[in-house]
């Protein structure tokens, strides 16, 4: 009997000029957001690799030069643009692309794609995720607020309860009306973007990330076909219905995420470019100064040294004064920006937590961070680059200054080692992750829990 009721449900569906046009246009949202999305993608990679293999024939061929000079000349390392970034960009053109590595300096990522884009692409920004994220559901409450109270309106209620099905079964029938009917129109858009992932440069693990981005939209989309029937059945007649599920709808979506946003920066804030960067210059005044031997920290660290060595001069030093004070000196530049980045960096996170605190009333926020957790653009994963690339120019400054003394040509900076960026593992996301599947998960269950209280509840007259 549920399958009976499914089957007419979807047919009824089919034949609403409603469906058949709102499905029309998300469909036509989707294929063209995930085409542009595609080449763009393709486009910012070969930019990057070419970015990135400029920068470092640069580097090799930058002449003959003390190894020290060359790390004031500086390199780049470039952030790989993760192939799901098709499906969610995240935060992606909001972070930067790329860090410029300096001896003595810290640089945060620059080359903001948003700050190349006006204000109107600022605001609405068509992509996949957006459209799956944001305009689903609308489809959804659009098929489902009226499912009920249709019958009850048009007098055909009791003529289905006579013909055997039961109030459980008519809801349920219901339920997977809608669902058979929203897999109509997402089957295809899914297999659509297996393709373009199969066709890029995809690493191991892509495509179960994609499973995964996948999976947490059904359960979600479950959550919104769940309450538009139970809102349906409780509601005494279809306008309450549409009210209530578009007002759920503008608080998960729209006033939620910026609330949240608003309350974590008022709960922990960020200090402002200026107090950073003076805080910074504070803890590097009270180390020792590579480039200063007459500092009163430079002069101890020497007398160390003759002490260790038991010698009375430098010059009698077994190895180069100067370059071990360098060495020292960049030791605790290393140590004060990695403290800053670190404790920044915190701060982001703790924002971040809040927003996962407040996703028990928006399940639209465990959505959005779900995907771009799986589509390797979001903040964590922005992290990881950037002390990466940090430990890689700790790592390059050091071999700079124990190399040979003088100039040195070619040949040893072709050598020195290169940037090799390891993105988060499946297994690291799945455990930054999992607090909010299950939060999604509970949030199915319960939405679940109210269409079944709802049979039991209301007299379905």
């Amino acid at each position: 009997m549920i399958l009976l009721i499914a089957k007419k449900e979807v047919k009824e569906l089919l034949r609403n000029n409603r469906f058949r046009l709102t499905s029309i246009i998300l469909l036509i949202l989707l294929v063209f957001s995930m085409i542009i999305s595609w080449n763009t993608n393709i486009k910012i990679q070969k930019e990057h690799q070419a970015a990135e293999a400029l920068a470092r024939v640069q580097w090799e061929n930058q002449g003959k030069k003390s190894a020290h000079s060359a790390g004031h000349y500086g390199t780049f390392a470039f952030k790989p643009i993760p192939v799901l970034s098709l499906i969610d960009n995240g935060l992606n053109k909001y972070l930067g692309v790329s860090v410029f590595l300096e001896a003595h300096r810290q640089n945060s990522a620059s080359y903001k794609q948003i700050t190349d884009q006006n204000d109107l692409a600022r605001f609405a920004d068509l992509s996949p995720a957006y459209v799956f994220i944001y305009l689903m559901p609308l489809l959804i409450i659009l098929l489902g607020f009226n499912s009920y109270t249709t019958e009850k309106e048009s007098g055909t209620l009791q003529l289905i309860l006579s013909q055997g099905a039961s109030k459980r079964q008519l809801v349920l029938g219901k339920a997977l009306g809608m669902w058979f009917a929203i897999l109509l129109l997402l089957v295809p858009v899914i297999i659509l973007g297996f393709c373009f992932i199969l066709f890029s440069n995809y690493e191991n693990g892509d495509l179960l990330r994609y499973i995964l981005i996948v999976f947490s939209l059904l359960l979600y989309y479950g959550v919104f076909i769940h309450l538009s029937i139970a809102a349906s059945v409780w509601a005494k007649n279809s306008n309450f219905s549409l009210i209530i599920l578009l007002s759920f709808w503008m608080i998960s979506a729209l006033l939620m995420p910026k609330l949240t946003a608003d309350i974590s920066k008022k709960t922990h804030k960020t200090p402002s470019a200026i107090a950073y960067q003076e805080n910074i210059k504070k803890a590097l005044d009270n180390g020792i100064n590579g480039h200063d031997p007459t500092s009163e920290k430079a002069i101890a660290f020497k007398d160390s040294l003759l002490k260790t060595y038991q010698v009375k001069s430098i010059d009698s030093l077994p190895v180069s004064y100067r370059q071990l004070l360098m060495q020292e000196g960049e030791k605790h530049e290393t140590a004060v920006y990695k403290n800053a980045m670190t404790q920044l960096n915190n701060v982001y996170l703790d924002q971040l937590k809040v927003h996962q605190l407040n996703a028990f009333i928006s399940p639209t926020i465990l959505m959005r961070m779900l995907s771009m957790q799986f589509a390797k653009s979001d903040l964590q994963s922005h992290y990881n680059f950037t002390y990466q690339a940090e430990e890689y120019r700790n790592a390059l400054i050091s071999s700079l200054n124990s190399g040979p003394r003088g100039a040195v040509d070619s040949d040893f900076f072709k050598e020195n080692l290169k940037f090799d960026y390891h993105p988060l593992t499946l297994a690291q996301t799945m455990e930054k992750s999992k607090s909010n599947l299950l939060y999604l998960i509970l949030w199915w269950v319960f939405s679940g829990l109210l269409v079944l209280l709802s049979v039991y509840k209301n007299k379905l007259k």
